[in-house]
């Protein structure tokens, strides 16, 4: 009951939707710009400087953006499709209905540096193909799943004009290309990074990622790489291989090849991963003493996954819609530890080799909402909801040791209301030794967000998302604890800062201010979490309460050349064991409080 009322508390606190009504305003041009755009054409320096930056007043009208996302479909079921027609189109110099508006030389530039989506990688996402029957929710569905891509910005797939026949017409599937190319950089303490990311490599849709990390006082440095092939051959598998050297020394190469159950329509998935990892690591001899003390221990291990599942229609919607399916599915992990720490650093037997099989079965509802100004500024995003009921059985069998079954559920709920958005998930799993629950977890994740309210001079929108992580008779071993250190909730943390139950409470709060300053669209974010982790044994508020504290801006600017960007500080108070606060730089996003998904695809052991 202590923890029921102190969490109601802490959620009543945050919960706090101010609503106030007022009239918005039209957008107006700056004279400013439109002076310079003038001053410009004194001469062809300043004619070259306003171009490298600035785009034409004409063609950069601000529009003011809506919560919903309103699309008429015409339903023309009964018709056959007869031909498709594709047209992909560049980043920059166009608007959200793919026209073609002035551009400057910039613009053609960036154009001309950027490949644009071939027309095969955009037809291996369709549902549908030419001679099929016209199904509005397939077209929905390959909407969504485009959208769903790094690659692209907008999707609209609509008959083509005067093709409409008494049983047939024509499709036209027309996307915007996001620009393709992300140079990153962030720093924390003396940690610099940066890095390259091309999310649509040779205008195939495939991603390739480069990053380095140093540390200007230890002299360590990181490594990753990866190239992922995505959607090979309109099969809708994705093949991925990652290569990782952090400041540890410490190695991982991976090669994943998997299917997804991508949408409700899906009827197979599957996948096969090999992984080879070499750690060389401090392992915990008491909890969450100084680091400093742990005893070093090599680790090399060979991971090999295999997995495949079977969707199939419970029942339709009265549109005919596939929303409710069963799906089905099994595993079998194998994981050989070719080094590990030894007894003396290993007493609960964690690192030693096993096989893992696992079966489970489903009911899933999935549904989508469109709606706009979630996380982005003026950008269609679909919002999942429905539900989702599950069963995992299976075992463990560890090298030399005897058998434990593994028995898992997951049950999960979201809906928009007039209240907002709400979407839920709840999850308990366990192994059974000696006819007694051993490693059992307990994991609750929680997200609200609120429709966009009027604020005065802004619209804003709040964000509230809990997790909670209860474990029950883990191994001997400390590293079977958890941490807050991950990247959505104190990633500033040391992993050795350990315990067996969390709670954490995030709160974000997103403005969409109404008028634009200097025709820029600034909408800043205020973000704060507040965590607890117990020792063994422990209420989960007996432990100090961490916090951390920032702020961002998405900027938007119409006249700028590449005009979406964002920044983020991040501050925190206190970190453990160094007693001292920290912050960091440009390293969170807006988007980091995430949703939970209603598909059901791999079976897993529950998350810990």
């Amino acid at each position: 009951m202590k923890l029921s009322f102190r969490l109601c508390v802490v959620l009543l606190l945050l919960w706090l939707v101010p609503v106030h009504l007022v009239a918005q305003e039209k957008p107006k041009r700056d004279s400013i710009y439109e002076k310079i755009e003038n001053y410009s054409k004194k001469g062809k320096v300043q004619r070259f400087l306003y171009h490298l930056i600035f785009r034409n007043v004409s063609d950069a009208a601000i529009v003011p953006s809506k919560d919903d996302v309103v699309k008429a479909y015409v339903d023309y079921r009964g018709k056959f499709i007869r031909n498709i027609y594709i047209t992909s189109y560049d980043p920059l110099g166009y608007n959200s209905q793919m026209e073609k508006r002035d551009s400057h030389w910039i613009e053609e530039v960036g154009n001309r540096m950027h490949m644009r989506t071939r027309e095969f990688a955009v037809r291996g996402y369709l549902l549908f193909k030419k001679g099929d029957a016209y199904n509005q929710q397939k077209i929905y569905e390959s909407e969504r799943i485009l959208r769903d891509t790094r690659f692209i910005n907008r999707v609209l797939i609509t008959p083509v004009e005067g093709s409409v026949t008494a049983d047939s017409l024509d499709l036209s599937v027309k996307v915007l290309d996001s620009w393709s190319l992300e140079p990153t950089f962030n720093f924390s303490g003396s940690k610099i990074g940066g890095g390259m990311r091309e999310n649509n490599f040779l205008g195939m849709g495939h991603e390739v990622i480069g990053s380095y990390q140093t540390d200007v006082k230890t002299k360590q440095k990181s490594f990753f790489g990866s190239y992922a092939a995505n959607n090979i051959y309109g099969t809708y598998i994705n093949a991925l291989l990652v290569g990782q050297k952090d400041m540890a020394e410490n190695e991982n190469v991976a090669f994943h090849a998997y299917r997804i159950f991508f949408s409700p329509l899906t009827k197979w998935a599957g996948g096969a991963s090999f992984n080879y990892y070499r750690r060389r690591f401090q392992i915990p001899d008491t909890l969450n003493s100084n680091p400093d003390r742990y005893p070093v221990a090599s680790l090399k291990a060979n991971v090999t996954n295999l997995w495949a599942g079977y969707q199939f229609p419970l029942k339709r919607s009265s549109s005919n819609e596939i929303t409710d399916n069963i799906v089905t599915a099994v595993k079998f992990n194998k994981t050989d530890f070719l080094q590990h720490p030894g007894d003396q650093n290993d007493p609960g037997h964690l690192f030693r080799s096993y096989s893992l099989y696992l079966g489970s079965i489903g009911y899933n509802q999935r549904r989508y909402l469109l709606k706009k100004n979630v996380y982005n500024y003026d950008i269609p995003e679909d919002v999942p909801y429905g539900a989702l009921l599950s069963a995992t059985v299976g075992g463990m069998k560890p090298k030399d040791a005897a058998f434990s079954p593994y028995i898992g559920v997951m049950a999960g709920y979201g809906s928009y209301t007039k209240m907002g958005y709400f979407n839920y998930r709840a999850e308990y799993g366990t192994f059974i030794k000696n006819e007694k629950d051993f490693r059992s977890t307990f994991r609750v994740n929680g997200l609200y967000f609120s429709p966009l309210r009027e604020w005065g001079f802004a619209q804003v929108r709040h964000f509230l998302s809990e997790t909670l992580v209860l474990g029950n008779v883990r191994s001997n071993t400390l590293s079977d604890r958890i941490n807050l250190s991950s990247a959505e909730d104190f990633p500033a943390f040391t992993p050795f800062f350990l315990g067996e139950d969390k709670l954490v409470v995030r709160y974000q709060l997103q403005f969409f201010i109404k008028k634009a300053w200097k025709n820029f669209q600034i909408n800043p974010y205020f973000t704060t979490a507040f965590g607890w982790l117990s020792p063994d044994n422990s209420d989960v508020f007996s432990s100090k309460t961490h916090t951390k504290f920032g702020v961002g801006v998405l900027f938007y600017n119409p006249y700028l050349a590449f005009n979406r960007f964002q920044i983020s500080f991040m501050y925190y108070p206190r970190i453990p064991f160094d007693e001292r606060p920290a912050f960091e730089f440009n390293r969170y996003r807006n988007d980091r409080i995430s949703m939970n998904g209603f598909g059901i695809g791999e079976p897993q052991i529950v998350g810990y």
